[in-house]
Formats: structure tokens, C-alpha cells, sequence
């Protein structure tokens, strides 16, 4: 049937070398003849495995970690190869405070995700520039995942109100080196993964991920993903003052869409009384969809080219391009009560097609310098950035008609069908919209280091962010124009009582406008209204302790959104809004990463977070928490190395209460803990094999949150995982 008119590696040797000769040297002088050499092997997996980040991955936070006044969290490859991580999902539960999305109405499922209560969809990054399309993002050409929390426009742009995402991606290095893996897991999946780096000439080296993968998913039934992606990087210059990259990127994805299970609502039938707007007593696995008519498939291409000349010994010119395009078609079943109130049948009417395509072409140019004035070291970054992004989006119309939603056929919500005869095709009518947004924006930040105590940084942004979107179908007259000008600071002071450490206080703002996703609402007046401001304040500490080894951080924050869009008391039109609403979230972050002993390795974070909606023109919502914003939640995972080839891993994720929405109205999912473990064994210095266990308990769980329903998370989960280096 048609669909839709048918569809590292370090240098290790090197160092191993150098450490060798260090050793021997010492050993001979001091007449220490019992001292062994220390093994490539060994070398290498103690530097695999440190959790550890020095320092941050974008240009704009020139100082280390321990001294940057902000609270950031990297997951960097060790972490995701000892957890098992092939999605940027699977990565963000290494850190807390982040809760999942459901996609729903105008927004598509996704990587759509909540930062310290507020939304973060279209604050993801890879190597620093914006990357907002609707899909599930693979880690296989990922080398860290850096996650900064707090009001970031000044460093970012529009948005990035709770924080933003960067994924930095695999470049080419002047090493040799191929790396090969299988997994194969108990939901009949498999994965296979190639990364090849070669030296092809003195400064120049070509390197080549590849990715197969396809399976079911654990805990949901029918469910299943399929992808295939190429990524291709070659680098010239390396090691000299003139380095060029060019890094190309495809994925393809195949998978059965799933909106997972629907929210009881208000005043159910008496058999779902006791789960009054929350999850209906189903079994976790069910499916509320068709096999036949529910599809998403998602096509993902992109080509960056970067060029880095250095002026001086203290200055470099830094430019960066990138053009980019996301193509998403899928058909996917809303599971919804015909009424509550009086049946709990489920109707298969409310289908929900998508057939878009986001397209980004955007150039930044940065210079980056270290310099000193009257005996104060200033690090400086100045830059613009220049981006056009567009969105378009085709109607897709019944060609032939839907049985299923015109009968409408019914589902049953106990023992749900998903295999109900469906003799619909859906496909392009030959009319569409479209999106065009243009980003025009000049920054600057300085650190001045005035001496070993006292740091101060400061940063400016200018935007000039204008849309244009043809919303109607059939008259593509018709037009909504969006143009704000933004200003966006930071500002921060750090103080080092130690070399290994620092106390800060920083604050900053941002802005979202209200085509923050390109497409405007054209319900109400959204585009006449001026962008929602945030502001946000951190007091915190950060201690490099354990010789350095173990990085370890505190720090409150309070972040104001003072005037959010909320319902116009004044008029019955639905959309009509008004900027008088104030939301506030407020709270405490701990974490940890490195290595505590020799054996032991830790990352681990909690976070508190006091939400609630402080001002609103419906008097019912103050005092309510603000969507997908857990008081409490934590995320721990240690790894353990009995030996040179031994090793074993155990952690746990907690997710409090939450709900799905910021009103008095809004369903509430319960909270969860997860249990995780691995085993690891160094066969051979080439040949390595990793157990992994995900939900160790099958714990049945909210993990996605939409408005009239949830995605269940992940089923407990078995991997077996084989390595092989050469």
C-alpha cells in the first residue's frame, strides 16, 4: 500500500608512548627494576573511560568549566558508550531537570523536551547552530552532549529561556583508526556501526561513520524504528594556522508512529473514576494505532564547512556555514474517547497527517582573541551570524476515503486492535504553506581575569529576527509578518578561593517570540504581540576536587518569565492573548563527574524545582506548577573496573510528579524511578563485549507528555554489544 502517494579516538599511542618513556626513564634512575611498561590497552581505556569534560564545547565560554558561571552538564562518549546511548533521549537522562514532550497538533513527535520547566524544542544545537526540525536525533556521529541551563539568548539567540542543547558531531583527526560494532537486543533489533578515520596526507584526514539499525521498541507494542545514516568529515590544515572542515551528514528513518495512550479527562464513566485526568488502568503496552494507515518516515541531510585561520598566537578568524534539510511525512492515530463521560470505547477518527519540510542555510563569523590591557587578561569573542530558515508544510488530503474515520470505527481501550481493515490512502492535494524566517544578529563577550581571585564576564547580543508566513492553503495571498528586534545580556562574576575552584553569581535574559518555530499561530493576535522577556539569576560554586579528577557543583537559580502570553479576559475569540502573565521557576542543582578512585568513575545530578504560575488573567491557574516541571528528580549512573578488562555499571533515574500543562486543569503523571546496569569485558586489545540493562524493573511510566495524551517509556531492555578495534 502507498504511503502518502508513497512515500578516536585521542592519540593514545603517542601518549602510551610518552608515558612509557617517562616511566623507564624514572625506573632506571631511581634502580626501580620491578616498574612494568604500561600497555597501549591500558592507556587507552583509562582515557575512554573519565567522564570527566574540561571545558565547554562552544567558543563563546572561553574559560574552563570550573570557572564558567553557569550550571552545565557535558555527557561526553564514554558516558554513552558505558550507558548504551544511541539517541539524544537516551543521552538527556544523564541529566536532571529535563523532562520529554509529547508531539501533538501543530507540534511533531520528536526531541521535544522542557529545561528547567520551560520548552527547549527549538533550542537544539549541533556545533553551535540552531537545528530546529521535528525528529529523533541518533548519536552515532555524536562526540558530546553539552546541556547549559538558564537564560541563554545572548549566547544563542531566540529562545533558550530554560537552556539550550549543543551536540558537538565526529570530525576528522590525524590518527588511524577503524572501530566496528554490533548490538543485538531482546526486541528482536540489531545495530551495526563503522567509524574509520585516515590519514590521507601530512595535514589532511578523511573520516566515515556509518549506521544500520532497525528494531522493535521495548514496551510498546507494533511499535518499531528503522534508520540508516552516512556521515562523511574531512579536515585539511590540522596541526597548522589555517584549518578547514568539511563535514556532510544523511539519515534515514523508517518507523511506525505511535501517540501512545490517551488521558482520562474530567467527569469519566465510573469504571475510570479513580483515574480522573490521568493515565486510564491499561497495560502500558498497548497500542492505539494502525498498522495499516500510521507511518513516519523522515529523511535528514545536512553539509557544514568550517574554516579556522589564526592571525596571531592570540587571535583566530573562525567562519562556519551550513546548509541543511529535514523532510518528515507521517500518519499517525490520536487515541481519544468518543466520551469519556459515558464509554470508554476509543474512536480511530482523529488521524493527524504531516508532510513538511524545514530547510536552514545560515553562515557565523567569529574572531576569538586573548588580550592584555594595562596588565588584564581579556578574552574576547565578536561575531555575526546570518541564517535563513524555512518551513513548509503540503495539505494532505484523503484520496481514497478513510474508512476508519468516516464509519468511524471504534477500538476497544482494554485489548486495543491494531490491525482494524483500513482501505485509505492519503496523499499531497497540490497545495501547501509556507515559512520564511531571516536571523540577522551581532554579538560580543569579554572575560577579564583581573588577577588569580577575580573573573568578570559580560556579553551583548543584537537580533533582528523577521517571518513571513504564507498560512492558507488555498490562497497563498495570505499572510502573517512577524519583526522583533531583540537585545539580549549576560553578565556574570566569579571568584577562585583555590585554582581548583569558584563561586559566581550570574544573570541574563531572553526573549520568545511568538514565531520562535518560524510558523506563527494565525489563531488570535499571536503575530501583534511582542516577544515573552525572561530573566534568570544564579548563585553557585563548582570544585575541581581528588587531584582534579572529580568535578563537583552547587547552585541556586530563580528564572522570571514576566510577561507570558495568557488568554485575553476580554474577548470570547478564541487565541486572542495578552502579555500579563508572570511564571516562575526557582531552585537547587547538585552534580558530580570524574573519577573518584582509581576503580570508580560518577555522573550525577539532582534538581529541585519550585514552578509555579505567579500571575494569570484565569484566576484558577496561579499557584499551579508550570508544565512538565518535576519538584524533584535526579540522575545517577558509576562505573566500576574490577580489573584491566573487568568492569560494571549501575545507575538510577528519578522523574517526580508532573503535569501536562501549566492551568488547574491540566492531567498529572505520576512519578518514576529507573533502574540501569552493565558489564564490560576487554577480551583482547582489539576485541571488547558490553551487557547492557535498561529498566531493570519494567516499570510502567509516563515518559512524554501531550496534551490529550502520554508515551509510555521504554520496557526493560537487554543489549549484548561487541567492539572490535583496529
Amino acid at each position: 500500500m502507498d504511503k502518502m502517494t508513497n512515500k578516536r579516538r585521542t592519540y593514545i599511542k603517542p601518549l602510551a608512548a610518552f608515558v612509557t618513556a617517562t616511566l623507564s626513564t624514572w625506573a632506571s634512575a631511581q634502580g626501580a627494576e620491578n616498574i612494568q611498561e604500561l600497555s597501549v590497552t591500558k592507556a587507552k581505556t583509562q582515557s575512554e573511560q573519565s567522564y570527566k569534560v574540561e571545558k565547554s564545547s562552544s567558543i563563546k565560554n572561553t574559560q574552563p568549566l570550573v570557572d564558567t558561571a553557569k550550571s552545565i552538564t557535558v555527557i561526553n562518549k564514554a558516558v554513552m558508550k558505558d550507558r548504551n546511548v544511541d539517541s539524544l533521549q537516551d543521552a538527556l537522562r544523564n541529566v536532571s531537570g529535563i523532562s520529554l514532550a509529547a508531539g501533538e497538533g501543530g507540534a511533531p513527535a520528536g526531541d521535544s523536551l522542557s529545561i528547567r520547566g520551560f520548552s527547549a524544542a527549538n533550542d537544539i544545537f549541533i556545533d553551535g547552530i540552531r537545528d530546529i526540525a521535528g525528529y529523533d536525533r541518533d548519536t552515532y556521529n555524536v562526540e558530546q552532549i553539552e546541556v547549559a541551563k538558564g537564560p541563554s539568548s545572548a549566547t544563542t539567540g531566540r529562545g533558550s529561556t530554560g537552556g539550550s542543547i549543543n551536540l558537538t558531531t565526529k570530525t576528522a583527526t590525524l590518527d588511524e583508526f577503524n572501530d566496528a560494532s554490533l548490538r543485538l537486543g531482546t526486541e528482536s533489533d540489531y545495530r551495526a556501526q563503522i567509524d574509520s578515520n585516515f590519514k590521507v596526507a601530512e595535514t589532511s584526514a578523511l573520516r566515515v561513520n556509518l549506521l544500520v539499525d532497525k528494531g522493535d521498541v521495548a514496551g510498546r507494542d507494533h511499535v518499531e524504528k528503522e534508520k540508516q545514516a552516512v556521515a562523511v568529515s574531512f579536515a585539511t590544515g590540522l596541526g597548522t594556522n589555517s584549518r578547514f572542515n568539511l563535514n556532510a551528514d544523511y539519515q534515514n528513518q523508517d518507523n511506525m508512529s505511535d501517540y501512545g495512550i490517551p488521558w482520562v479527562g474530567s467527569s469519566p464513566v465510573a469504571e475510570l473514576a479513580g483515574s480522573e485526568n490521568a493515565a486510564p488502568p491499561v497495560n502500558f503496552t498497548n497500542f492505539y494505532g494502525n498498522v495499516y494507515r500510521d507511518f513516519e518516515d523522515i529523511e535528514a541531510y545536512s553539509t557544514t564547512a568550517k574554516y579556522e585561520y589564526d592571525l596571531s598566537q592570540t587571535t583566530t578568524l573562525r567562519a562556519q556555514g551550513r546548509i541543511g534539510r529535514v523532510e518528515r511525512k507521517d500518519t499517525v492515530t490520536a487515541p481519544r474517547f468518543i466520551d469519556v463521560k459515558t464509554t470508554t470505547d476509543i474512536r480511530m477518527s482523529d488521524v493527524k497527517n504531516r508532510d513538511t519540510r524545514n530547510e536552514l542555510a545560515t553562515l557565523q563569523l567569529d574572531l576569538v582573541g586573548e588580550y592584555y590591557f594595562a596588565g588584564v587578561k581579556h578574552n574576547v569573542v565578536t561575531g555575526v551570524e546570518l541564517t535563513n530558515e524555512t518551513f513548509s508544510r503540503w495539505n494532505v488530503t484523503a484520496l481514497v476515503a478513510d474508512n476508519l474515520k468516516n464509519e468511524p470505527a471504534l477500538n476497544d481501550l482494554y485489548n486495543p486492535d491494531a490491525y482494524l481493515p483500513y482501505t485509505g490512502q492519503y496523499g499531497r492535494d497540490g497545495t501547501s504553506t509556507e515559512a520564511v524566517a531571516k536571523t540577522r544578529a551581532i554579538y560580543a563577550f569579554d572575560t577579564i581575569t583581573f588577577n588569580e581571585y577575580w573573573q568578570l564576564t559580560a556579553g551583548l547580543r543584537s537580533e533582528q529576527y523577521d517571518s513571513d508566513y504564507q498560512y492558507d492553503y488555498k490562497d497563498p495571498a495570505l499572510t502573517i509578518s512577524t519583526s522583533d528586534t531583540m537585545t539580549s545580556w549576560n553578565a556574570s562574576a566569579v571568584y577562585k578561593p583555590s585554582q581548583n575552584s569558584s563561586i559566581y553569581f550570574g544573570a541574563g535574559n531572553s526573549y520568545n517570540p511568538s514565531a520562535e518555530g518560524i510558523a506563527v499561530s494565525t489563531r488570535g493576535n499571536s503575530s501583534e504581540l511582542d516577544p515573552e522577556k525572561s530573566q534568570s539569576y544564579e548563585l553557585g560554586t563548582k570544585w575541581n576536587l581528588l587531584d582534579d579528577k572529580l568535578m563537583t557543583s552547587a547552585a541556586i537559580f530563580r528564572t522570571v518569565k514576566t510577561n507570558a502570553r495568557v488568554d485575553d479576559p476580554n474577548s470570547d475569540q478564541r487565541g486572542v492573548e495578552v502579555l500579563d502573565g508572570e511564571q516562575r521557576v526557582q531552585g537547587l542543582e547538585l552534580s558530580a563527574t570524574g573519577i573518584i578512585t582509581d576503580e570508580l568513575s560518577i555522573i550525577g545530578s539532582y534538581s529541585y524545582q519550585d514552578s509555579e504560575v505567579t500571575e494569570s488573567t484565569v484566576d484558577g491557574d496561579v499557584g499551579h506548577n508550570l508544565a512538565r516541571a518535576p519538584k524533584n528528580s535526579y540522575s545517577v549512573w558509576a562505573r566500576y573496573d574490577f580489573s584491566d578488562a573487568i568492569a560494571a555499571g549501575f545507575g538510577a533515574q528519578y522523574i517526580g510528579e508532573r503535569y501536562n500543562g501549566n492551568s488547574a486543569t491540566s492531567r498529572k503523571a505520576d512519578s518514576y524511578v529507573l533502574f540501569d546496569m552493565m558489564l564490560s569485558y576487554q577480551a583482547t586489545e582489539q576485541l571488547s563485549i558490553q551487557f547492557n540493562g535498561e529498566n531493570l524493573t519494567d516499570e510502567d511510566y509516563e515518559d512524554k507528555l501531550g496534551g490529550g495524551h502520554f508515551i509510555p517509556g521504554q520496557g526493560r531492555y537487554f543489549t549484548l554489544t561487541a567492539s572490535y578495534s583496529f
